[in-house]
């Protein structure tokens, strides 16, 4: 897959903005091309995660020792300005925001123009933060797909008018579609990716998650098998993993702490860009929180000389 968003916003003016924001440990080489704004470059990672409310992020960065170096967080259609306010608050923090907003109304409607006005009152502020964000419309769409004006190929037609918005409004926003792993998963022999594929896209978003648990029956999956699946469709475009998890194995308390630390080593070493842990227990098995080792294992990561962070602008 081509990176079309490379030539539209020409490489001397990305380039300039992508080291700019990016600090000592993510700094893109002199030689190397952004992808997109604040590409962090080839081996380097935004780690972080999602934090439920009322969950305290402070505190728990607290504990971790360390500021997550991204934060995904979640928006109903009139949440705009509690979306800026978190996109300050992550500014300030030097973390990269990936924001979901659900659209104010459907996929037809959207791509057709008739939500723009919409559209610029939630991205347009974004652009007066002068970092690198990560903007979702709907993410996950495939849950809500079926009613009128929001088949895939609406949802298609959605993001390439989104991309086309942001580019012209606010460059430093990079439009991320986030679908899930099971569009892509082999084993469905209904499964179309290629539907929901957005080309134009800079970077390609998936959740990817171990759907293991002690009381499913579901296989264990490694990080990497599921990333795999994805990057037949993905091709060249970087990824972000917009969500992960995995349960802990009661009967083998280092499994899931190594499926953890493999999960970081995959999305370096494959152009993998972001990774948001679903830190929760909204499930309707077992829990997602971090606890214990794999909590271990998330503090200690995000130490790693390889985690990207965003410099934060003067």
């Amino acid at each position: 897959m081509t990176i079309s968003r490379r030539q539209v916003l020409g490489v001397t003016t990305a380039a300039a903005a992508s080291v700019s924001l990016l600090g000592p440990t993510g700094a893109v080489g002199a030689a190397q091309v952004p992808r997109f704004h604040g590409d962090p470059g080839r081996g380097r990672v935004f780690y972080g995660a999602a934090l439920p409310w009322p969950r305290s992020l402070p505190a728990w960065e607290d504990r971790l020792g360390r500021r997550l170096s991204v934060r995904r967080t979640y928006y109903d259609p009139r949440d705009a300005r509690q979306l800026h306010e978190r996109v300050r608050e992550d500014r300030a923090n030097r973390r990269l925001p990936h924001v979901s907003i659900k659209p104010a109304g459907s996929w037809a409607s959207i791509a057709a123009g008739r939500h723009d006005r919409w559209l610029h009152q939630v991205l347009d502020p974004l652009r007066k933060q002068r970092i690198p964000v990560f903007f979702t419309l709907h993410h996950e769409p495939e849950n809500d797909a079926g009613g009128p004006g929001m088949s895939p190929s609406d949802f298609v037609a959605m993001q390439r008018r989104v991309i086309r918005i942001a580019r012209n409004s606010c460059p430093n926003v990079t439009v991320v579609p986030v679908l899930q792993h099971w569009t892509f998963d082999p084993r469905r022999s209904d499964a179309q990716p290629a539907q929901w594929v957005v080309p134009e896209a800079a970077v390609f978003g998936v959740d990817l998650y171990n759907p293991w648990s002690p009381t499913n029956g579901l296989a264990w999956r490694s990080f990497a098998a599921k990333a795999r699946e994805v990057r037949r469709w993905a091709r060249d475009t970087p990824m972000a993993v917009a969500e992960y998890g995995c349960r802990a194995d009661p009967r083998n308390p280092g499994r899931a702490k190594r499926w953890m630390r493999d999960a970081f080593v995959h999305a370096r070493d494959h152009n993998i860009v972001a990774m948001s842990y679903f830190n929760s227990d909204n499930s309707r098995h077992e829990s997602w929180e971090l606890h214990g080792a794999r909590e271990r294992v998330f503090a200690r990561t995000l130490r790693r000389e390889r985690v990207a962070r965003i410099k934060r602008p003067g």
